[in-house]
């Protein structure tokens, strides 16, 4: 043979060796190394990996079984479990009742209830539309105008709207929005400020939509143009004082920052009963809630259920609760897994079910806790090992590809849009994405470039450096993992 084409061969040989399959040794080693770097060197770090097409006594990882915080990766539990027990066809219903008696002429004595079903995406884009299908219903039912009240019933979720660990400069804003049985619009108005003057106070312009029975504090500054928003409403569920605080940035016209409602069921009654009294169906009475009636020591009894209005499928709902990390949606599907299970819609009885759910599949939980379905709560704790089972059992399950869909791709989508860009990870990795204060996480599936894939979580908790040292040094992790 030819000495060129030799050193050709030799050449070829010695690129290919260079291209080998990494181990899992090496992902290991690569979290050790981090784990000594100044950016993380006080930080609890947590690795696991286990192979989809293995067992689960195959894991490797990190500190696999240090109790960690999940964030948001939490969303990635909840939404499993509720593909598991739900079902991705399932779908909210919320029911339009009345309680009383129709007189010949049209007038209804008695009341008119809005059920809530849990719906998280109920009116959540037109409200004016969802009223219009309401009122149909009462036409139809031929009822011209109501001696009574309209009543916003939110009781299948219970009064208890957010854990109780959740943040007080967390739950008055829209990212804290409770799971209420009568969710709507989101939960959420709109806080409008002028900005005048740096360094000045911001006007208070007002809400929108406009909030009954609440008084604002308006504390609000401006910041440099620039700043962003960094205004916070502080207040808590049923909450008749609300502090508007921080900065809003400097510019022309207004500003608007994203609030949430104290009251969603009440909200809810009331703006309806405008709509009726403003469209051609007088109301009576003043708008009211089953939880403020049951207070004052009345009931509404004897119901009828003259409309169903149901909302998308689960599956849909689960997409944006993924891909856009919301958690109203992460709530309501969490506490609707405890309603379906345990025929109660508390968050105890919500993450009771979550965590026997996976029991049964043979996960260890110990040293598991759920205080949320969204992970908003620096109370929940998860091991790297138990979120890594807890997906792998997930993609054993007949339904798996609708949960999976779910998940935001490296370099692609979602909260993974920007993450691994232009590195070798970009793409391989479908997960979701956990942030809080000092706390970075990823859950999902790694695809590696040798086919095989594996259910992972990545946990890096109480971190002191900043997020961009944070977030390359777990691109270098999926980068070895991928390698796989």
């Amino acid at each position: 043979m030819p000495r060129f084409t030799l050193l050709l061969l030799a050449a070829s040989f010695l690129c290919l060796s260079t291209v080998r399959a990494g181990s899992p040794e090496e992902v290991i080693a690569e979290m050790e190394k981090i784990q000594k770097e100044s950016a993380t060197k006080t930080a609890s770090l947590g690795l696991c990996l286990i192979p989809v097409d293995g067992k689960p006594s195959d894991a490797f990882g990190y500190n696999t079984n240090t109790s960690l915080i999940p964030a948001s990766t939490m969303k990635a539990i909840t939404t499993a479990t509720a593909n598991e027990i739900l079902g991705g066809d399932f779908r909210f219903k919320t029911e339009v009742q009345i309680a009383g008696a129709l007189g010949e002429d049209g007038l209804f004595k008695g009341d008119v209830i809005i059920r809530g079903g849990g719906d998280p995406t109920l009116g959540s884009s037109d409200i004016t539309s969802t009223f219009a299908k309401w009122q149909a219903a009462m036409w139809e039912a031929g009822i011209k105008s109501v001696e009574g009240s309209i009543v916003g019933d939110a009781t299948i979720f219970g009064n208890k709207l957010i854990s109780d660990s959740w943040p007080w400069n967390d739950m008055g804003n829209y990212y804290g929005a409770g799971a209420c049985g009568l969710t709507f619009h989101q939960n959420l108005y709109y806080c409008s400020f002028k900005t005048p003057k740096v360094g000045g106070k911001a006007p208070f312009v007002g809400t929108d939509p406009k909030v009954p029975d609440v008084e604002f504090i308006n504390e609000m500054r401006v910041g440099s143009s620039g700043s962003g928003d960094q205004g916070y409403i502080y207040g808590a569920p049923y909450g008749k004082v609300f502090y508007l605080r921080g900065t809003v940035p400097a510019g022309s016209g207004s500003f608007t920052i994203k609030g949430s409602l104290p009251d969603p069921a009440f909200f809810c009654a009331r703006a309806f009963t405008k709509h009726l009294n403003n469209n051609g169906i007088e109301v009576s009475g003043e708008p009211t809630t089953i939880r403020l009636l049951t207070h004052a020591g009345k009931s509404v009894t004897a119901r009828k259920v003259i409309h169903t209005q149901e909302s998308e499928t689960l599956a849909s709902i689960m997409y944006l609760t993924n891909m856009k990390s919301n958690n109203l949606r992460a709530e309501c599907i969490h506490r609707m897994v405890g309603l379906e299970n345990r025929k109660k819609g508390t968050i105890k009885d919500a993450s009771a079910a979550t965590e026997d759910y996976w029991a049964a599949k043979g996960v260890d939980m110990l040293g598991f806790y759920m205080d949320d379905g969204c992970g908003l709560s620096r109370a929940n704790l998860v091991t790297p090992r138990q979120m890594a089972e807890i997906l792998y059992h997930a993609a054993q399950g007949e339904n798996f590809q609708t949960f999976y869909k779910t998940l935001p791709v490296s370099g692609q989508s979602g909260t993974l849009r920007s993450m691994g860009k232009g590195t070798s990870s970009s793409g391989r990795i479908v997960a979701k994405s956990g942030t809080i204060g000092r706390v970075r996480n990823y859950a999902g599936y790694v695809n590696a470039q040798s086919g095989k894939r594996y259910a992972f979580s990545i946990f890096f908790t109480n971190y002191s450096g900043d997020l961009g040292t944070i977030k390359s040094q777990i691109v270098r992790v999926w980068n070895k993992m991928v390698a796989l």
